[in-house]
């Protein structure tokens, strides 16, 4: 076996392609050439004979770079399974053989699609090598994690074959995690090697991105299933290392291929899972994949998939499942998480060792982006809702958004009553809209306008649980309004007169009453009443020293408040403290909470 050494200025010319981006080129100071028999992951210098299929090599930084005949390419020998491209396996020795992924994968095409001209040709010049002339593979190179069992659950992209959908709702799952506030990875855990899956993930949003060749394959196919499962461990331990709550795993290819058919299977990436999202072409792979992962005990969280061209397969596949179909859109709002924050709730109680701490994160209160979690939190569910609360609340939340729909279009309608964009034509249609509130999806008919587009802002919204419980807990105070008031302003409805809000109270007050929610009543706190506020009237300067008091200004009482951590403006509510209106003008008298000019309070401590 020849060992030769490789000039820098040679190796550094030569393009190095995206399946090797993880080499230390530095290492790299020999080749091994003459009789020797590669193996998948080793690292090969090539030089290009014909053009075919792959005209461009993936780069490690993404870009694709125009191949001519005669130029020097390092990728790495590997086995490949693609049933709309090739079939490949690794040859015996360091014979010309094919180009078959423009990531970097060398092997001997067996099989191609039939619309598949022929792969690239190469000729293999010699294996890398260090200055002992000792083979380097792509295992040498590999992300250093525990291959334990991970620390953080996932969910699970699997489709019906290449091109079902899988790494469109893979990113979408990982964009609307990230909008919720959750860091997430993504990991795509088989296949063969290429960029295109881990730059979309990325650009979603993806604390980490990372695949199988980050493990060390530069394919997956004819890899022995421990293996793979000992990889899927590394990379999410490794995520887990990053601070990461869940990791969205794509398995590569459709449920009959060698490595999927068998991973589905495997006891322990089910016991690591929260759900699975299945993407199909048609109604009957859909139909077909559900049943199977059923029977290999996958719990279902939906379908998604380009079924979703068509609104008729989407309805048998939908009728045939008894799933609902996701679109990558619904997916990028964040609708499945509600569902898989329950279950990593349900899964905290029997939880593997090690993962209560990212199943407590999933499943406690939302941190939307922009926003901030929320500062009280209630006793109960995973959500921060009471027991039994959780119906009553989307109940509540589906009448708001009706009540803000049938409002805005009001502004838009004409004597007619057709409804009409602003400089738009008239239309009768609706469409369904799904809201990712946080505290579940909540369906919303909403007008489908021939002309501009309506949507409401509250579809953006992410809400914590406690302002919906503010509104039914003051059904039953007089100047309960003012919570109420305050959510349909914060959800991008217009500032109500009280008879305006009356009929939407009511509602909410049957079905609070239907549900057995009845207003809750907090425990009465010891209070500290302040009988002369006359003497703060007009000088704010006459509560600098006196903690918890309420210091008047100019248009009347309560501009402000002292605690012990120093001046607080208006709006502002010390933890365990309630501000309770004694009196003042109708300004007040709908918010009982927050401190308002023009009322006298006094203050409750706890």
């Amino acid at each position: 076996m020849p060992v030769t050494v490789l000039e820098r200025r040679r190796l550094e010319r030569a393009k190095a392609a995206f399946a090797t981006r993880r080499v230390d080129y530095a290492r790299v100071r020999t080749l091994l050439t003459g009789d020797i028999r590669p193996h998948s992951g080793d690292i090969v210098l090539a030089r290009v004979d014909e053009i075919g299929k792959q005209a461009r090599l993936e780069l490690a930084s993404g870009r694709r770079a125009v191949m001519f005949p005669g130029d020097e390419i390092l990728v790495a020998y590997g086995n490949r399974y693609a049933p709309d491209q090739y079939e490949a396996i690794v040859g015996l020795d360091l014979a010309p053989c094919d180009l078959v992924a423009a990531g970097g994968v060398a092997a001997i095409e067996i099989a191609r699609h039939r619309r598949m001209i022929h792969p690239t040709r190469i000729t293999p010049i010699g294996l890398a090598a260090d200055a002992e002339g000792r083979r380097l593979n792509l295992m040498d190179f590999r992300a250093e994690a525990s291959d334990a069992l991970p620390r953080i659950p996932a969910v699970l992209s699997l489709g019906t074959s290449m091109n079902a959908g899988k790494s469109l709702a893979a990113a979408s799952m990982v964009r609307g995690f990230r909008r919720l506030g959750h860091r997430v990875a993504a990991l795509k855990i088989t296949g063969t090697g290429s960029g295109g899956d881990l730059w979309i993930v990325g650009d979603a949003g993806a604390e980490m991105a990372a695949d199988f060749t980050d493990a060390g394959f530069p394919s997956t196919y004819l890899v022995a299933i421990p293996d793979l499962e000992r990889a899927a461990w590394r990379l999410m331990n490794l995520a887990a290392e990053t601070g990461c709550d869940i990791a969205v795993i794509e398995i590569a290819d459709g449920l009959q291929q060698l490595e999927t058919a068998a991973l589905i299977r495997s006891a322990a990436i089910r016991r690591v899972t929260l759900g699975t999202l299945f993407s199909a072409y048609d109604s009957m792979g859909a139909m077909s994949g559900v049943a199977t992962l059923r029977e290999a005990g996958h719990d279902l969280a939906g379908l998604s998939g380009r079924i979703g061209l068509s609104p008729l397969g989407v309805r048998e596949a939908e009728a045939a499942t008894g799933l609902r179909y996701f679109s990558p859109w619904h997916l990028q709002e964040g609708a499945l998480v509600p569902l898989l924050r329950e279950r990593a709730a349900e899964k905290l109680w029997a939880a593997p060792d090690g993962m209560t701490d990212a199943l407590r994160r999933l499943a406690g209160p939302l941190a939307p982006l922009g926003g901030a979690p929320a500062s009280r939190q209630r006793r109960g569910s995973a959500a921060g809702l009471p027991d039994g609360a959780a119906a009553s609340v989307r109940q509540v939340l589906h009448l708001v958004a009706g009540f803000i729909v049938e409002a805005d279009l009001r502004r838009y309608l004409p004597a007619d009553g057709e409804v009409t964009a602003p400089g738009g034509a008239p239309s009768r249609r609706v469409q369904h809209r799904i809201w990712s509130s946080g505290l579940g999806m909540i369906h919303v008919l909403v007008p489908r306008l021939a002309q501009g587009t309506y949507r409401p802002r509250f579809l953006g919204q992410v809400l914590a649980p406690e302002l919906v419980l503010t509104v039914i807990e003051g059904l039953g105070q007089p100047q309960g309004d003012g919570a109420l008031r305050r959510l349909v302003v914060m959800l991008g409805g217009a500032e109500f007169e009280r008879a305006d809000l009356h009929p939407l109270r009511a509602g909410i007050a049957e079905i609070c009453e239907r549900n057995g929610l009845a207003p809750q009543v907090e425990e009465e706190r010891p209070s500290l009443t302040i009988d002369r506020l006359d003497l703060f009237e007009t000088e704010d300067e006459a509560g600098d020293d006196a903690f918890g008091l309420v210091a008047g200004g100019e248009g009347g009482y309560g501009h402000a408040v002292l605690s012990e951590r120093g001046w607080r403006e208006p709006g502002w509510r010390e933890p365990g403290w309630d501000i309770r209106a004694e009196g003042g003008d109708e300004s007040t008298d709908d918010a009982p909470h927050p401190l308002l000019p023009g009322g006298a309070y006094a203050v409750q401590g706890g």
